[in-house]
């Protein structure tokens, strides 16, 4: 991918649909992330990067639980220093393998990271009582995206209830939808699925890593300020709707995981 060459196209169809100021102010808010899909012939495993499967820790590391005491299961990892060269300022510490843990088929959405140096990471299979998720190799594609266009009942990124809508010619504060709707998300929700199916080769929903995340029928926990981590979706075991992982605001740059959530949203 071209990534300047995307990003030109993304400002042209935001500003082609919301206008000059919208537009612009959509579009500056683009950012890289990749679309992860099942590793195959023509798509090999970007570096160490894994759905499910033994995690990938440095000897001695303690298997993450879960409060009542059983083992999280792992369900992914990401080789960031793999991924790094394409996310330029977006990831300026260097976090290594990143393995993320979670509750799986228990009806919590626990979740926990552990980072790891790749240089002394070795395969851990999990403790006795563990669930062990089948093991996928990734394959990572760069992307660009933007913030969520697609939520149901107005619940789009929140990101998109701080733009200063009063500009707008036909603005109206008593209007039945709401300005986010009116203005940015009706506009722009079925052109955007379009441009990502035909010029990048995903659809909003799909299994991603960072960038901003695809949000179906509930904010979540951007609404408090999170970022988008990652989302594994049924494209990876061939099961409906999809999970994200969000960090607080500011972790990726400064590397602390510590207050990782997961949360489910929408069927897909």
């Amino acid at each position: 991918m071209d990534q300047q060459n995307t990003l030109a196209e993304i400002r042209d169809l935001c500003i082609e649909l919301l206008g000059e100021r919208l537009g612009r102010q959509m579009a500056a808010l683009a950012q890289p992330g990749f679309v992860l899909k099942p590793a195959g012939p023509d798509m090999p495993p970007t570096g160490r990067s894994r759905a499910g499967g033994p995690a990938l820790l440095e000897p001695g590391t303690l298997w993450p639980q879960a409060m009542d005491g059983a083992p999280l299961s792992l369900v992914a990892v990401l080789d960031t220093d793999a991924l790094a060269p394409s996310l330029g300022d977006r990831l300026p510490a260097r976090l290594g393998l990143v393995n993320v843990f979670k509750a799986v088929r228990r009806g919590i959405d626990e979740c926990t990271i552990i980072c790891a140096d790749p240089a002394h990471a070795v395969e851990t299979p999990p403790p006795a009582r563990g669930d062990v998720l089948t093991m996928v190799e990734l394959h990572a594609a760069p992307i660009i995206t933007l913030p969520s266009v697609s939520g149901e009942y107005d619940e789009g990124d929140p990101v998109l209830r701080t733009f200063d809508y009063r500009a707008e010619p036909d603005y109206d504060e008593d209007h039945g939808e709401s300005p986010a709707e009116r203005f940015v998300q009706g506009p722009l929700r079925e052109a955007w699925t379009i441009y990502c199916q035909d010029r990048q080769g995903f659809s909003p929903g799909d299994s991603q890593a960072f960038g901003w995340p695809h949000i179906d029928s509930w904010a979540g926990m951007r609404a408090d300020g999170y970022e988008h981590l990652l989302t594994l979706s049924g494209d990876v075991w061939d099961e409906n709707g999809f999970e994200r992982v969000m960090v607080p605001r500011g972790a990726l740059e400064t590397g602390e995981l510590t207050a990782t959530v997961c949360e489910q949203d929408g069927l897909r």
